[in-house]
């Protein structure tokens, strides 16, 4: 036997056990096998047909996602679907000229969002009661996350001389990781928002908006004010298509013992995203159950 029979006879084996074909193995269009979903192929047994494949010079047989899967559309649909970076092609070993200038000027975008402050005029045509966390600044916001989850001494003390008391729904935004997100989406969310919510007959509080916070920091408000439901909208994380992304937190905060999965969000609001117009409707929705149901997040699937 020569070397070429003898790869050929490897080929066959290895082929042979991970596609199955004692087992009823199918074969693709092409003839490829299609290892079948409820067949178990051996760790050890994996390992052993990567070696003898490196060997060969040979690939292994498809996975049978792979195997059975059929596009849908073609190139184009499929990019058209998502504005992640795909299929941008390259220049030699490197990315176009063009993908690499939207890239860093879209990382430009997120590092300046992180440094941002709400615009001004947005904070007073909105009539939002400015706060602060007990960070102080940016960089012991960015470096004590804790601080961020609190407010400082006289934001407290705002609340209590401001703040109307015992609102069915307080409503809270919080700068967060992008004040860039509050500007752009504020305006058009926050009208409709009330506008909607008095249509309804719901109460609610004085709005605040807290600098330098995170998402706990609105939840100090909610309690200081004694409200039922907390609406937090609040400056998502930036990433590297969006610096605008806000999200908005629902939390039914009458409850004895309170964590994280007793909230509601519906994220990624934005020109690019959820459009804020509708996601009003989302919004108004998770109110309307909070206050039906006397509770929110995890506890509402109970």
């Amino acid at each position: 036997m020569d070397e070429k029979e003898l790869r050929e006879l490897v080929r066959a084996v290895v082929v042979g056990a991970l596609s199955g074909e004692a087992t009823g193995a199918t074969s693709s269009p092409t003839g490829v096998p299609v290892v079948p979903r409820d067949r178990h192929v051996a760790p050890q047994d994996v390992l052993l047909a990567k070696k003898a494949a490196n060997w060969l010079g040979a690939g292994l047989p498809a996975p049978p996602v792979l195997m059975s899967w059929h596009a849908a559309g073609d190139r184009a649909m499929y990019l058209g679907k998502t504005p992640a970076r795909l299929g941008v092609g390259s220049a030699g070993v490197r990315y176009r000229t063009d993908t690499i200038l939207r890239f860093l000027a879209d990382h430009a975008a997120a590092r300046d969002a992180v440094a941002s402050v709400v615009d001004p005029q947005v904070v007073a045509s909105l009539g939002l009661v400015a706060l602060k966390s007990a960070a102080g600044d940016r960089t012991r916001f960015l470096r004590r996350p804790d601080l961020g989850r609190r407010l400082d001494d006289a934001s407290r003390e705002i609340v209590q001389k401001k703040g109307v008391r015992g609102p069915q729904v307080q409503i809270v935004a919080v700068d967060g990781l992008s004040a860039e997100a509050l500007t752009a989406n504020l305006p058009k969310i926050l009208p409709t928002l009330n506008k909607e919510l008095a249509a309804a007959g719901i109460r609610t509080g004085t709005p605040f908006l807290v600098n330098l916070g995170r998402v706990v920091c609105a939840d100090e408000v909610a309690r200081l004010t004694g409200a039922e439901v907390l609406l937090l909208l609040v400056g998502e994380r930036p990433g590297l298509k969006t610096a605008e992304s806000m999200g908005a937190y629902v939390t039914y905060m009458k409850v004895r013992q309170f964590n994280e999965a007793m909230r509601n969000v519906i994220s990624n609001i934005h020109a690019g995203g959820l459009p804020p117009e509708e996601a009003v409707g989302g919004i108004i929705q998770n109110i309307r159950n909070a206050l039906r149901d006397k509770r929110t997040g995890v506890d509402a699937n109970r």
